[in-house]
């Protein structure tokens, strides 16, 4: 191991390209990979990692220096794929001594904090966009395509708004849910014209949790047990407030005679 590295900053560096990694949507197994990545490149060949969708446990081994242990509290999981792209980039550096551990620190906690990173102000436009052409694909026509678009833009703005509020998944889930299915029902009853169901399944689309069933799968096959569970678990309870924000506005329309 190089005696000029210093093993508090290699922590803090793997610590928070851990925590941006799944925070950002990565499998457990491939934040635990560029961590022992990172440790083998500075000659450290004993890492042991444990990454939880909730916790991650990194014990490293410097020659002649003990253990050392770094925890970090996961509170926060969303998908970014662009995140993962730069955090990606930033480890390869590391690793390929092209940059030093306080530059790369800096350009993380930049990356942690969303400084780095321009996200498109059109991002919710493409939340609708992409809802109206799921409806396309369930063969809707122009009335559906329109609604699903609208209600796309609504969701993803109030979901926005709940994220920065600091909602968690099922309350972000339950209120998207409920508000496609309120416009799709409301707006078809008015018009007299358009089919709400390919409204609805069209604008719900873009709200599931395919990425996270995904990598509940996959980590599951690799091994990580309760990772695999944690994120199945989670993706259950999402689609779950999808169901139940849907079935609360169908009750309602029922109700009121919206729905026969």
């Amino acid at each position: 191991m190089d005696d000029n590295v210093s093993i508090e900053k290699l922590l803090k560096a793997i610590r928070i390209i851990s925590q941006i990694m799944l925070e950002s949507g990565a499998e457990a197994y491939r934040v635990e990979d560029t961590c022992t990545f990172i440790c083998h490149s500075f000659g450290i060949s004993q890492v042991d990692s444990i990454v939880l969708s909730t916790g991650i446990y990194i014990t490293i081994s410097p020659p002649n220096k003990g253990n050392r242990t770094v925890i970090s509290r996961i509170k926060n999981r969303s998908i970014d794929l662009s995140k993962l792209n730069e955090v990606n980039s930033i480890s390869r550096l590391i690793t390929s001594k092209q940059i030093t551990l306080d530059e790369a620190i800096i350009r993380l906690n930049d990356l942690k904090n969303n400084v780095s990173v321009h996200k498109s102000p059109f991002n919710i436009f493409y939340g609708g966009i992409a809802a109206a052409f799921f409806t396309l694909l369930f063969k809707g026509g122009f009335i559906e395509f329109v609604l699903a678009l609208l209600s796309g833009i609504i969701v993803q703005y109030v979901s926005s708004k709940l994220k920065n509020l600091d909602s968690n998944q099922f309350f972000i889930g339950f209120f998207g849910a409920g508000i496609i299915s309120f416009i799709a029902i409301s707006i078809t009853y008015l018009l007299k014209t358009g089919d709400y169901n390919k409204v609805i399944v069209g604008g719900m689309m873009p709200l599931l949790p395919g990425l996270s069933m995904t990598n509940a799968i996959r980590d599951t096959m690799r091994g990580d047990l309760i990772s695999g569970l944690a994120r199945g678990a989670e993706a259950i309870l999402i689609s779950t407030s999808l169901a139940v924000g849907a079935g609360v506005v169908f009750a309602g329309a029922y109700s009121f005679g919206l729905l026969v």
